[in-house]
């Protein structure tokens, strides 16, 4: 599916390249290569500690041969709300398969309640809390960022897509799982 996509992706490029100026074409195609090869670039996920509301630790060793989808958000960001009751589909349609979801919550006041705005959502999956410094080890600079491992811990895709219909992030779940080989 991934190369269905690829391929469909760079038919619509092609036909746009031919409108730029020919100063932009270049940088137009190695834009264009570089968001579809984003998965072959996979490095190590950094490892750490969080807590969920209720004081219980989470680690990304709790997630070790799975695929992970770490969703940073914040309760105030209307775009994250857009996007978790369709990652909650897709989490809901994958998880037998191994996929698990974690959402960090970030830049929140001190009376916020992250695992009560899911909930409301009708959203199941994990929440942590306080998980500015998680942000800041991932690079993190703004939300939703979502980060997909691999069963192996390796991070092979990072988007701040409000879309979870999106192909390539489905696409990008089927290969965090190993599901297409």
């Amino acid at each position: 599916m991934l190369r269905m996509l690829q391929g469909k992706t760079m038919k619509y490029a092609l036909k746009l390249k031919k409108k730029l100026h020919p100063a932009f074409k270049i940088l137009f195609c190695l834009c264009v290569m570089s968001s579809l090869s984003s998965h072959a670039l996979a490095y190590k996920a950094p490892d750490f500690t969080l807590f969920d509301q209720a004081g219980n630790s989470i680690t990304l060793k709790d997630y070790r041969g799975k695929g992970l989808i770490i969703h940073f958000w914040g309760s105030w960001c209307p775009f994250c709300k857009e996007l978790q009751p369709g990652l909650d589909v897709l989490y809901r349609k994958y998880k037998k398969s191994g996929l698990e979801v974690l959402a960090v919550s970030i830049g929140e006041s001190p009376v916020a309640d992250p695992q009560k705005a899911l909930k409301a959502l009708g959203v199941s999956f994990k929440t942590a809390v306080k998980g500015d410094k998680v942000a800041r080890i991932y690079n993190v600079a703004g939300t939703p960022a979502s980060y997909f491992i691999n069963r192996v811990g390796e991070v092979v895709w990072v988007t701040n897509t409000g879309n979870a219909f999106h192909p390539k992030v489905e696409a990008t779940i089927r290969l965090i799982l190993n599901l297409d080989q």
